[in-house]
């Protein structure tokens, strides 16, 4: 009996090749971008590489984000294969199959699929896992030897992970058929097909939720505001996607077919009337295409945009070869000691020095109101707060190329220059106390600054007339903070010649002299280096890290909303067949019927993709100020590697509606 059951349970599995084969081709897929992953996190040659917890942490958010997505997509694509079988399970069930013996059917069917993805996937997985840490290597500019490994413990998770998958599809599989009586399951490829009513409230809602999140996005200034506002944004545009599709549709449709002109062409009346016929069971696959869409273009844009832009996002960080930082209790602009010391260590390591650089200031964190910089409180929020640097016109010039000591104007004792993220629109500014005149106020964004200053909301840098005028406000600002007092910075930079390992060599002697021998020249301040040459390894591992995830979960959602398209390809395919062989038989001729069908699959197709685009275009503001926080300050890169991720993305959503269109028509027969 048991051999009866597995050889029908094949059968079916064969007979149904159009729908199993690709779903299980993509839990191939799916098993083994999963496995690879994990491979990856737990891969013993990533912790050699520097900069190695950046791996791994972009590996375990990997991971995670795959098993979630995994699950999300084998339910899907089940959910859809089961809807298309219930009319064949009913049939057994009419002659004479029980229940319990249609269950035991599924059940090894299920389990067949399951061993057929789960296997497949862990033997590819295995096969492409050198593969990937050679391509990951590559991205990461890493010489490393890589020899062929099976991970035991990958192999125990993956089974575990899509075991379990695989067993709730089952139990959802099962509860299908325990609910559903035999007419349900003759009918159940065709539950879902009344004309929907227009929703207007619920349209107006997607309209609002949408309106909204592009709000948030385009409004949305401080970097860290984007960060905690951007998954309500993204929530936003999600709830709204699928709101404006399940319902906006409907009224959209709904109006076009009361414009008569339009909908009583012979090319639009079939396709608009399919449309809202059956638009509530298609509404939602539309809206997941539009969001996979999207999260594709996002997701690839950006880490693209980050990779590319590696040199320049490290120069950012590290304006100069090796910076020192040397913070004061007291206003000390005395750094020529420091200087020619770090300037000789540069020289016995025989290198050249190209450029140099010093300077002073210091920075406190304020409250403003109105023209009133005030003291914070411990309780008060930094993202909210003023970020101040108090600087001379000296200081300004050395550490902003672009400004001149003759684009400031000449300042008093009681005036001041102020330059910032938002133009200072107050002809006088009270800091701490004591009141300025402003002779020139005007919005300027200090690149070299771009790091530091993207924690909060505003940023201006006050420029006084001398180092009398700074020490004065220093010493106020120690009397009104107390033990929050700020201390006085210097900085001193230098650009020299030679390569990486001698860069490296120059800041470690320079740490050297800072930790051991400096003591008389700081006295009771701190003094730390940051090397550009010896950064830019955990850098280039951060940054490639990120772009190879990017590119492995873009490549993930493409192949859920390939499957998506296909899958709904298909199921329109079947629902339109017995359709247009009716309208055929009521007098529309072959071209006639033809043309319907392709003025709905492209209405259909095409609508997605625009949306997603018009989400990314909204989307793309937050996503620069994003960027911002990675040190990516080039906004024309990331608009070219947007248009560019566009276009391609385009060219493969066109191929695949060429092919998947050939399903379609293949279905519905003799009207194409």
């Amino acid at each position: 009996m048991n051999k009866v059951y597995r050889k029908l349970a094949f059968t079916n599995i064969k007979n149904n090749g159009s729908l199993y084969l690709p779903y299980i081709i993509s839990g191939i897929v799916t098993v083994a971008m999963f496995y690879i992953m994990m491979f990856l996190n737990n891969s013993k040659g990533l912790e050699k590489i520097y900069g190695s917890s950046y791996l791994t942490s972009i590996m375990a958010l990997g991971v995670r984000t795959i098993a979630v997505f995994s699950y999300i997509f084998i339910f899907y694509t089940n959910s859809f294969i089961i809807k298309r079988r219930k009319k064949e399970i009913g049939v057994y069930n009419i002659l004479g199959m029980e229940k319990r013996h249609i269950a035991k059917l599924m059940g090894i069917e299920t389990v067949t699929v399951a061993l057929m993805a789960i296997i497949g996937g862990i033997v590819t997985g295995i096969l492409f896992s050198k593969l990937s840490i050679l391509l990951l290597y590559k991205i990461l500019a890493v010489k490393e030897t890589v020899k062929f490994e099976i991970n035991f413990s990958t192999i125990i998770n993956t089974l575990i992970v899509f075991g379990i998958l695989y067993a709730l599809t089952l139990i959802y599989n099962m509860m299908q058929i325990k609910l559903a009586n035999p007419i349900e399951l003759l009918r159940g490829g065709n539950v879902g097909e009344k004309e929907p009513k227009s929703k207007w409230l619920m349209a107006i809602i997607a309209v609002g939720c949408l309106a909204v999140a592009y709000y948030i996005a385009i409004t949305t200034e401080n970097p860290l505001n984007v960060l905690s506002l951007f998954f309500v944004a993204v929530l936003l545009v999600i709830v709204g996607t699928y709101l404006l599709f399940i319902a906006g549709s409907i009224v959209f449709l709904k109006m076009l077919r009361k414009n008569k002109k339009f909908y009583y062409n012979k090319k639009h009346f079939a396709a608009v009337s399919g449309m809202i016929y059956r638009m509530k069971q298609n509404a939602g696959g539309l809206a997941s295409i539009c969001i996979l869409s999207t999260m594709v273009l996002v997701i690839i844009a950006s880490t693209v945009s980050l990779y590319i832009g590696l040199e320049d996002e490290l120069k950012t960080r590290y304006p100069m070869e090796a910076v020192t930082y040397v913070n004061y209790l007291e206003v000390d602009d005395n750094v020529d000691s420091v200087r020619d010391h770090i300037r000789q260590i540069i020289e016995d390591e025989g290198r050249t020095i190209t450029d140099e650089k010093a300077y002073g200031y210091f920075t406190m964190m304020t409250k403003q109101t109105d023209n009133r910089l005030e003291k914070t409180s411990e309780n008060d929020s930094l993202v909210n707060g003023t970020y101040v640097n108090i600087i001379t016109k000296d200081a300004l010039c050395e550490l902003e190329d672009t400004f001149d000591e003759k684009d400031i104007p000449e300042l008093a004792d009681n005036s001041v220059a102020v330059y910032g993220m938002k133009k200072y629109n107050y002809d006088s500014i009270n800091v701490m106390g004591r009141e300025f005149d402003v002779k020139e106020s005007k919005y300027y964004k200090i690149k070299k600054d771009a790091y530091i200053s993207i924690s909060f909301t505003n940023e201006y840098y006050i420029v006084v007339n001398n180092m009398d005028t700074l020490t004065q406000l220093f010493n106020l600002q120690k009397e009104v903070y107390g033990d929050r007092a700020f201390t006085f910075r210097n900085t001193i930079g230098f650009d020299f010649d030679g390569t990486k390992q001698q860069k490296i060599n120059c800041t470690k002697k320079i740490n050297q002299y800072l930790v051991s021998d400096a003591e008389k020249e700081i006295g009771n301040g701190t003094a730390y280096v940051e090397g550009r040459a010896e950064n830019e390894e955990s850098v280039h591992t951060l940054y490639g890290g990120i772009f190879f995830l990017g590119i492995f979960l873009g490549t993930m959602f493409l192949m859920v909303t390939v499957m998506i398209i296909f899958y709904k390809q298909t199921s329109e395919g079947y629902d339109d067949k017995e359709r247009y062989e009716i309208m055929e038989k009521v007098g529309m001729s072959n071209a006639e019927v033809k043309k319907s069908i392709q003025s709905q699959v492209r209405m259909v197709f095409f609508l997605p993709i625009v949306t997603a685009a018009i989400h990314v275009a909204a989307a793309f503001p937050m996503l620069r100020r994003l960027l911002v926080m990675f040190n990516l300050t080039d906004t024309q890169l990331m608009i070219e590697c947007m248009i560019g991720t566009l276009l391609v993305f385009l060219a493969i959503y066109y191929l695949v509606f060429k092919l998947t269109s050939r399903t379609y028509y293949k279905i519905v027969g003799n009207q194409v």
